[in-house]
């Protein structure tokens, strides 16, 4: 039976976060591996319990992230048959049932058709870093954007902060961009990749009669606010900032 309520959620320090970020003094269970194989994701108990409850009452749980295919498919949600709409790549990609929906697929070909191509914005970045002396990881993802990482200096706030402020100002300068940031990673997305518009769609598509929303970072709250109840960890961006902390 279709389930006529959806859960969107976000996964990456919504449900579950990296070995840096875990306080491995709560009860943990594995969310996720890198590409080598090894354990770098975690969920707390409680929080795994809480998805597999929904799952189990019928609920449609979407993850609503900003990975990859390639990098879902390393989660534990991927081995679950009962997740069949999947938002990948920060909206840019849809799964259902195991395949991209080809719909969702021709109406982002034709948004990326009206901006600059991302590997243009990707050599000026890349020129605008090699300026600054800045060493970096630095990808385009699937095509549909720009990754950043500070991978080399996590626990350098002065060089946090420089990065910040050049990417900030690198972003202000396209008008068809806007900046990502999560802590030491970053992205350059166009305007037209948003989970917002991806949310949106299959909103529309199912018609579910309630929706949640759950996410921790501040450009989460768009698609959240699409949906009927919304859900914030603690200590998250939104979190902070709807107390001003």
């Amino acid at each position: 039976m279709q389930s006529k309520i959806f859960f969107f959620s976000d996964i990456d320090d919504t449900l579950m976060q990296t070995r840096r970020k875990t306080d491995f003094s709560k009860n943990t269970i594995v969310g996720a591996y890198n590409k080598e194989g090894d354990e770098n994701s975690f969920f707390y108990e409680g929080t795994k319990i809480f998805i597999d409850t929904l799952i189990d009452s019928n609920i449609a749980f979407v993850p609503t992230t900003a990975r990859n295919i390639e990098s879902y498919k390393r989660t534990i949600f991927a081995k679950n048959s009962a997740i069949d709409k999947i938002i990948l790549n920060f909206g840019g990609m849809i799964l259902i049932d195991g395949k991209i929906d080809k719909d969702w697929q021709n109406q982002m070909k034709i948004e990326y058709q009206k901006i600059i191509p991302i590997k243009k914005v990707y050599d000026e970045l890349i020129a605008e870093f090699e300026k600054n002396d800045l060493e970096l990881v630095v990808k385009i993802i699937d095509d549909f954007y720009i990754s950043v990482y500070n991978k080399f200096h996590l626990d350098n706030q002065a060089m946090l902060e420089k990065l910040k402020t050049i990417m900030i100002n690198f972003a202000n300068e396209r008008a068809d961009f806007y900046l990502y940031q999560n802590d030491n990673s970053f992205g350059i997305l166009p305007n037209c990749l948003n989970k917002e518009f991806a949310v949106s769609y299959l909103i529309k598509k199912y018609n579910p009669i309630l929706t949640i929303g759950a996410g921790d970072n501040l450009t989460d709250l768009k698609f959240m606010n699409l949906t009927n109840f919304q859900l914030v960890p603690n200590n998250s961006s939104i979190y902070k900032n709807r107390l001003n902390i």
